[in-house]
C-alpha cells in the first residue's frame, strides 16, 4: 500500500492495532461518531518500517468544517518517525482541503516526533482537551488474586463488601430494555454529580457498533440495579467508557466490583491494560473545608471521590500531551472550533 486510504474495517483495524493505536482511532469509533454529526476520513502512508495512519473526524458548519484527530495519529516508523509524520501530514492537509476545513485539532495519544516549537512545524497550541487530559491505566494481564493485590486496601475491601452484601454482576446484551435501564441510571447519576449526557441513541449506537468489542455490565442488589458501565476493547487495551450508579445503593461496593469484573472480561479477551478514562488534575480539586474528614463526593468542582475511586485500583497515572491545532483559515478558526467542539 502506498498513499492510500484504507477502505475496509479489517485492514484499517489490523494496521492500527499492530501499531499500538488507540481505540479512538479504530474503525468502529469513526463509524459510531458518523452517526452523531461527524464526517470521517481515513488516510495512511506506508514506509519501510511500518504504516502511519490518521482517522480524521469532521464537523460541518454550512460549507466549511473543523477537523479533529482523536488520540492520534498512529506512527510506527522508529527510524525516521519525523519524516513519516511529515508525509502523513501532507495527506491530512489534502483531506482537510477537500473538506473545506478551517482548523484541525490533534489530540495526541503520544508526543509526536517534532522538533522545535509548535509554530515552527505549522501548529499552535490547541484548545482544552476534548478527551480526558489525565487517566489511570491498570495492568490486567494477571490472575484474579494479583488483580486484587495491586489495589489499595480500601478498594479491595469494597470489592469484597459487594459479595457480602449480595451484589450480583450481570453482563447484558444491548436490548432495548437494557439500554433503557442503563440510560435511566445514567441520567440519575448526571443529575446528582452535575455532568451532561448524550441522548439515549448515543449509548445504544455505541454498543451496536462496537459489537463483541463492547461490554455492558449491571451490578444488582436484591434485583435492583445499583451500578452500570459500558466498556470497549481495542488491540491490547480496554477502556471504561460510560458509567452510572444508584443514589440508594452506592455504599454496597457495587461500582467497585463492577470495575473489577470489567477488568477480568477485558483480560480474558486478550487485553493487557484497562484505561479508567479520566481523573482530575490537581488544579481541578476543590480544597477541603477545614475539619472535613473522609473522602469527599465527586460533585461539581470537587472530584476527590472520583480521583480516589480510580487511582486505588492500582496502575499508572498517564498525562497526555497538549492539544495541537493547525489553522488553515486563522481568522475564522476560533469561532468555528468553539461551535463544533462545544457540541461534540
Amino acid at each position: 500500500m502506498s498513499e492510500s486510504i484504507y477502505s475496509s474495517r479489517a485492514a484499517w483495524n489490523g494496521a492500527v492495532e499492530a501499531a499500538g493505536g488507540h481505540l479512538l482511532q479504530s474503525w468502529e469509533w469513526g463509524e459510531f461518531k458518523s452517526l452523531h454529526g461527524w464526517g470521517v476520513d481515513r488516510v495512511a502512508v506506508q514506509g519501510s518500517s511500518g504504516v502511519a495512519a490518521a482517522q480524521i473526524l469532521f464537523k460541518r458548519r454550512g460549507p466549511v468544517s473543523v477537523a479533529y484527530i482523536p488520540r492520534g495519529p498512529v506512527l510506527t516508523d522508529s527510524i525516521y518517525p519525523r519524516d513519516q509524520f511529515i508525509e502523513l501530514r501532507r495527506l491530512i492537509d489534502s483531506s482537510c482541503r477537500r473538506n473545506r476545513t478551517l482548523s484541525l485539532v490533534i489530540e495526541q495519544n503520544e508526543p509526536l516526533p517534532l522538533c522545535g516549537t509548535f509554530r515552527e512545524v505549522g501548529f499552535v497550541r490547541g484548545p482544552v482537551h476534548l478527551q480526558p487530559a489525565r487517566t489511570v491505566k491498570v495492568p490486567i494481564d494477571l490472575c484474579d488474586e494479583a488483580l486484587m493485590a495491586q489495589m489499595h486496601q480500601k478498594n479491595r475491601y469494597s470489592v469484597r463488601l459487594a459479595g457480602k452484601r449480595g451484589v450480583t454482576v450481570e453482563q447484558a446484551d444491548a436490548t432495548e430494555d437494557a439500554i433503557d435501564a442503563f440510560y435511566a441510571l445514567l441520567t440519575e447519576t448526571a443529575a446528582r454529580n452535575q455532568f451532561g449526557v448524550h441522548d439515549r441513541s448515543y449509548y445504544a449506537d455505541f454498543m451496536r457498533v462496537f459489537g463483541d468489542r463492547a461490554l455492558m455490565l449491571f451490578a444488582k442488589v436484591e434485583g435492583k440495579i445499583a451500578a452500570a458501565l459500558m466498556a470497549a476493547r481495542f488491540g491490547r487495551e480496554a477502556a471504561y467508557m460510560y458509567g452510572a450508579s444508584s443514589t440508594v445503593h452506592r455504599a454496597d461496593g457495587a461500582a467497585f466490583v463492577l470495575q473489577y469484573d470489567a477488568m477480568r472480561w477485558a483480560r480474558d479477551a486478550g487485553s493487557s491494560t484497562y484505561d479508567l478514562w479520566g481523573i482530575p488534575k490537581p488544579a481541578q480539586l476543590a480544597p477541603r473545608e477545614e475539619g472535613a474528614t473522609g473522602a469527599t463526593a465527586s460533585m461539581g468542582e470537587d472530584m476527590r471521590g472520583l480521583l480516589n475511586f480510580k487511582t486505588r485500583f492500582g496502575g499508572e497515572i498517564v498525562d497526555y500531551p497538549p492539544m495541537m491545532e493547525r489553522r488553515y483559515v486563522p481568522i475564522l478558526s476560533w469561532l468555528a472550533g468553539r461551535y463544533a467542539f462545544g457540541q461534540s
